[in-house]
């Protein structure tokens, strides 16, 4: 490695170079989960190691330049992965917003919590948390934000009435 007078930063050399690319080259594979591209990009990296280490280079030269490659990759596709984390997130509490509308309403049908608990793979114990926390919280969720709504039920007065307060124990 070569110090660049101008900026102060680390350049990389030749051999070293490589082992920066190849370290890249093996992080992407890896993210990309493509086995065939990660094993090659691990030969090269072990390749261009072995050359570095044949001209003179300090293991902690080498290792650097494998953590400069990685970062240059990990900065390169920081800006996509979290658009990726941030788009499926939405759609993860789109679509649980929409199994709890249609286990509430398989509810509302009356259909047995066993039956409902088969067709969604799940216990009927979970199907009944579902519908006992969406029955006392009189919510419905939201299926842009995955937050729920809380309206009172149109059945329901928003006040209750003066006969409904309850009662205190020692009177």
């Amino acid at each position: 490695m070569s110090t660049s007078q101008e900026t102060g930063e680390w350049t990389l050399d030749g051999p070293l170079a490589q082992v920066a690319e190849a370290a890249g080259a093996r992080l992407r594979a890896e993210t990309d989960e493509d086995a065939d591209a990660a094993r090659t990009a691990a030969e090269a990296l072990t390749r261009a190691a072995t050359s570095s280490m044949e001209s003179g280079y300090t293991l902690t030269e080498i290792a650097r330049a494998e953590a400069r490659g990685k970062d240059t990759v990990r900065t390169t596709l920081r800006a996509d992965a979290l658009k990726l984390v941030e788009r499926s997130g939405a759609r993860a509490r789109e679509t649980q917003a929409e199994h709890y509308r249609a286990i509430a309403r398989a509810t509302r049908l009356g259909l047995p919590m066993r039956e409902i608990a088969h067709a969604a793979h799940v216990t009927h114990g979970t199907i009944r948390a579902i519908t006992n926390r969406l029955a006392s919280a009189d919510v419905e969720p939201d299926a842009a934000s995955g937050a729920v709504d809380r309206q009172p039920r149109e059945e329901e007065p928003a006040e209750p009435r003066q006969d409904q307060w309850p009662q205190e124990p020692w009177r």
